[in-house]
């Protein structure tokens, strides 16, 4: 199925429907730094409008934001949705001193501003079931190991670490996570003995949180040998091995994968990676796939996948939107790839609307909307196009915004923006 995106009077009459909605933001933490806490373009006057429509079904919606964080910013610390708690990307600077803060103090900082969020919910660091890593140098990732395995106990959730082109703040390390509130509904999973790589760090080949399956970035290491493969369709073709290892034993197969992001290190080989992975998968069960280009993965590999999957008894829908925006509908939630922004001259905030313009016109064919949005990716070429893209999201975002995650990466084309999102009713 497919739709033509909204033309500019359209969008515009989105963006005053989503301006109605109701605001329940508490005011946010100083114990922690969000992006938001960089400087923002002036934001355009909100004009009046009618209230939009309730969110009829939807399962309750909350921001979460620890007391003392600063208000006012383009995104919230933490949204919470049913039993499911999206949380922002926490940040660890090097400050402002001559001697730069080091990787185990940029580390903590960043958990201890996840463990804000989580308490400001009511849940623990037990709670996580998934997170992802951006490193400013993958130099560091044994630093950062050490300190994020500290905050564990027993169980650790499922991790994607990948290095950023570069962090807001001049940061060197952002982490943002899902939490669950019901710990009953999360559980390890365990492939037998061998049948994986051996994890580079602490976290878990996958984890169960209710019906979702959170699935760890992983890499083409071949089990038997630890080789890795020359070409990065072997590594691809090995990759999707791994995870389906993984996925059988939860019980599932790649068909009840829901969505998958791709990173890869070289741009001139996306496109290798793409056919790899259709191959892989055979046309009938190929989920929508994201796809960025980033410096640096873990060890050798030169690209990484991650996974999420729903159990056979979640109604899924594949959803095909305008220009190649695509998606798919698990149950109550939609996922939708990382949309590529159509270049409008030097205009930034013309090309994020385009993209949430796209955006929104692919929700709308798995039964959401903008207003459903909780989390959201923004993939720059440039940070220094962050107060625009700012100014934009308070547009389409003006109360109770998604939690956000922003990272530069390597430019494709002449392309200055992706961004990917998770709506849930």
């Amino acid at each position: 199925m497919t739709s033509r995106a909204p033309t500019r009077l359209a969008w515009a009459a989105i963006c005053r429907a989503l301006a109605g909605r109701s605001s329940t933001r508490s005011t946010a933490a100083g114990l922690f730094l969000l992006l938001s806490a960089l400087p923002l373009a002036a934001q355009p006057t909100a004009q009046p409008t009618a209230q939009p429509a309730a969110r009829t079904g939807a399962a309750p919606r909350r921001v979460i934001a620890p007391e003392g964080a600063p208000a006012g910013r383009p995104y919230s610390p933490g949204v919470l949705v049913g039993p499911t708690l999206y949380i922002s990307g926490q940040l660890g600077v090097p400050g402002s001193g001559a001697a730069p803060a080091g990787m185990d103090v940029q580390a903590r900082q960043a958990m201890d501003g996840v463990g804000a969020v989580l308490r400001a919910a009511g849940l623990g660091f037990e709670h996580l079931v998934k997170c992802h890593v951006y490193l400013a140098t993958m130099e560091d990732y044994a630093a950062m190991n050490a300190v994020y395995g500290s905050y564990f106990t027993d169980r650790v959730p499922a991790r994607t670490t990948v290095q950023a082109a570069a962090l807001p703040g001049r940061a060197g390390v952002e982490i943002a996570c899902v939490a669950y509130a019901d710990l009953a509904g999360i559980s390890v999973v365990r492939p037998p003995a061998g049948s994986l790589p051996a994890p580079l760090g602490p976290y878990s080949p996958a984890v169960w949180a209710g019906d979702t399956l959170y699935v760890s970035g992983m890499g083409g290491q071949d089990p038997a040998t630890k080789a890795v493969g020359d070409s990065v369709e072997a590594q691809v073709t090995q990759t999707v091995a791994n995870i389906t290892t993984t996925l059988k034993a939860a019980g599932l197969g790649l068909a009840d994968v829901t969505w998958t992001q791709a990173y890869a290190t070289r741009v001139a080989e996306s496109a290798t990676v793409d056919a790899a992975l259709t191959r892989a998968f055979g046309t009938g069960a190929l989920p929508p796939r994201g796809q960025v280009a980033v410096p640096r993965l873990p060890g050798p590999i030169r690209a990484e996948l991650t996974f999420i999957a729903a159990k056979p008894s979640v109604h899924v829908q594949r959803l095909a939107g305008a220009d190649g925006a695509r998606g798919t509908r698990a149950g109550h939630t939609v996922y939708a790839d990382a949309a590529v922004g159509h270049p409008v001259g030097t205009d930034v905030g013309a090309e994020v609307r385009d993209v949430f313009a796209r955006l929104g016109a692919l929700l709308a064919h798995g039964q959401a909307g903008l207003r459903d949005v909780a989390a959201v990716t923004v993939y720059l070429s440039d940070l220094a196009d962050m107060p625009a893209m700012n100014a934009v999201f308070t547009e389409v975002f003006p109360r109770d915004p998604p939690a956000r995650v922003t990272i530069q990466v390597q430019p494709q084309a002449t392309e200055r923006i992706r961004i990917a999102l998770i709506a849930a009713r």
